[in-house]
């Protein structure tokens, strides 16, 4: 009965919301991608359930779009055209963290459709096995020969109870949820006393495949950090620095421009930090849900639509998204 009701809300959200989101003022929806991959690819398996969208869903996400004639732009070009140039309604394609598998399932099928897109890179991770401590938690909570240990005791410690191994993907996904109530400086220091489970296979795009894609598939590079700390109050100076302004040099020695759009972390922000991305970018994202409203938008703070398959695996659910109605 469950089930039934929610494939008739999605099918009702998914025709008139949709039909109703696209009235009224003129608005950009920025889409929010992480990782792209086949269903049966292994990576699959270790990614959080909210983190991936299947090439199959994102192959028709992109048809849908088609079929609907709304126009893919940039965020950027976007808001450089002024409120008679924009159309009723237009969607940006963004990609956060700078994922393998974003170059080698996700662009091609861009490419394909003929459409441009944003990617937005943790510069020091380029050409890196999976590094972010949400991706190691993961791995130990999913993996069936995980034994827990003394050297987990920090970690299970931050846990909101003793972890029951191997869990599921989604209890792993409430575990890492509630890990982000500590810093992540905690965080990886409690991780880095457990053996690491994160194999040697490369799972972030390199240097050269940026440029490729960059050059190829029209994707636009932007900054998402050096580390991908969360930009929170209280962070050092310091760190602020490396991380929105190093970045971005760091950035612009590899693509051989300034890279002028920023990204994030988490959608996480200090005022401080939101100062210094507006003093150094032109525009910025955020995690916040919502259409970006012609005439009333700020360039900083930009609002998206996250994508997972969960909510996206079939065109009126896609749509129901989409519509910010579901």
């Amino acid at each position: 009965m469950k089930t039934m009701i929610k494939k008739f809300l999605h099918g009702i959200v998914g025709s008139i919301g949709w039909r109703i989101a696209k009235l009224g003022d003129k608005k950009l929806i920025i889409l929010m991608y992480h990782r792209i991959l086949p269903s049966s690819d292994e990576r699959y398996r270790f990614e959080e359930p909210g983190m991936v969208v299947s090439y199959e869903s994102f192959r028709m996400h992109m048809q849908v779009i088609t079929d609907e004639g709304i126009p893919v732009v940039t965020p950027e070009a976007w808001l450089e055209k002024n409120e008679n140039e924009r159309p009723p309604v237009a969607i940006a394609i963004t990609f956060d963290d700078g994922w393998l598998d974003n170059y080698q399932y996700a662009f091609p099928v861009l490419k394909e459709f003929g459409f441009v897109s944003t990617l937005f890179v943790v510069t020091d991770y380029l050409g890196c096995p999976a590094p972010f401590w949400p991706n190691r938690v993961l791995r130990l909570l999913l993996d069936k020969n995980s034994v827990i240990s003394e050297e987990w005791h920090d970690l299970v410690n931050m846990m909101p109870s003793k972890p029951v191994l191997p869990m599921s993907r989604d209890e792993a996904a409430h575990v890492i949820a509630s890990l982000k109530h500590y810093s992540d400086d905690d965080i990886y220091r409690a991780l880095n006393k457990i053996p690491s489970s994160i194999s040697g296979q490369i799972e972030m795009i390199s240097a050269d495949q940026l440029l490729e894609a960059k050059a190829t598939m029209g994707v636009e590079v932007g900054c998402h950090t050096r580390r991908h700390y969360r930009l929170l109050e209280g962070l050092e100076e310091s760190l602020l620095q490396e991380e929105i302004v190093e970045s971005k040099e760091i950035l612009k020695s590899i693509i051989s421009e300034d890279p002028t759009t920023f990204c994030f972390p988490n959608g996480d922000y200090s005022s401080r930090a939101l100062k210094m991305v507006r003093e150094n970018y032109v525009a910025a994202v955020t995690t916040a849900r919502g259409h970006n409203i012609s005439g009333n938008v700020d360039k900083h703070q930009l609002v998206r639509i996250g994508v997972h398959n969960d909510i996206s695996d079939t065109p009126l659910k896609f749509k129901a998204r989409l519509s910010t109605f579901m």
